[in-house]
């Protein structure tokens, strides 16, 4: 079993009372999309703010991604985000990403979930639910995978998000590193990115795409990395890059590892940073 995967056998899910259970399950939502860059169709959850349904108002959607070997249920069920989230006025949708590193595959042209995410999620999602379906409501998040794939997609249309965020990310799929600490990702991201120095290797570079920020047009940078994490050498290198690239960022480097109880801790923290940032 590989790092990435190890932490999901020994995650820690934070206990929820009844009311907290119900509370959830009112607001949660199971939706479907016919994904015309997939050519099938996804799944994906929705958690709306609690008074969504007594209001008129359009709300911020921040879409948050799962990692490696996860799915779009695993922020609702491994963690208490539903209770963390209930009072703030935020869509948040979770897509199902599969093990897609968030690209469009070079070698299975069938396989676009760049663009499902960034085209026909968004479509749907604004056509059934009052969004503010703008930049400036718009933000994007994940752990491990999909906070590559969060920051990875801001940086390739920085026009479409005002925040993007990472928790653990797993920052070097297009570089050999990463298969250092899961070897088993060899033939896949073979697969996705090509062989060699393929063009889509080098578009989906996170840290060339770093370096080339142009600060006025960028989104807002959170990124958070565990001291413990096998991945904590390639954030430092990333957020380097943006420091470099004078893009407005900040970086938290705090106890923990590659786990739930990490992610668990570090969305929570990372709701308040997203509420003042959509605020000012």
């Amino acid at each position: 079993m590989h790092f990435l995967l190890l932490a999901a056998l020994l995650l820690h899910i934070p206990a929820q009372s009844g009311a907290q259970s119900r509370s959830a399950a009112a607001r949660s939502h199971e939706e479907s999309v016919q994904s015309a860059a997939l050519g099938r169709a996804m799944k994906y959850r929705v958690l709306l703010p609690a008074d969504y349904a007594t209001s008129q108002r359009r709300y911020a959607v921040l879409y948050l991604l799962h990692g490696l070997g996860g799915d779009y249920k695993d922020w609702t069920t491994r963690t208490n985000l539903a209770e963390y989230s209930r009072t703030l006025p935020l869509i948040i949708v979770m897509p199902d990403g599969e093990n897609s590193w968030y690209t469009n595959a070079a070698d299975a042209p069938e396989e676009r979930f760049e663009d499902y995410i960034l085209t026909d999620l968004q479509a749907d999602v604004a056509a059934k639910y009052r969004t503010i379906n703008s930049r400036h409501g718009r933000t994007i998040a994940g752990l491990s995978m999909g906070g590559y794939g969060a920051l990875k997609m801001a940086l390739k249309r920085p026009g479409s998000f005002a925040v993007a965020a990472s928790f653990s990310g797993a920052f070097s799929a297009t570089r050999p590193e990463l298969l250092k600490l899961i070897p088993s990702q060899e033939e896949p991201l073979r697969r996705i990115y090509g062989d060699g120095d393929s063009p889509v290797r080098r578009e989906n570079d996170l840290y060339t795409l770093a370096a080339a920020v142009k600060p006025g047009s960028a989104p807002y940078i959170y990124i958070d990395c565990g001291i413990s994490d096998g991945l904590v050498g390639a954030n430092r290198e990333v957020v380097a890059a943006f420091h470099k690239s004078g893009a407005a960022y900040e970086y938290h480097e705090v106890a923990g590892g590659h786990s739930w109880d990490y992610w668990d801790r570090r969305i929570r923290e990372f709701l308040a940073v997203l509420m003042k940032k959509l605020s000012s």
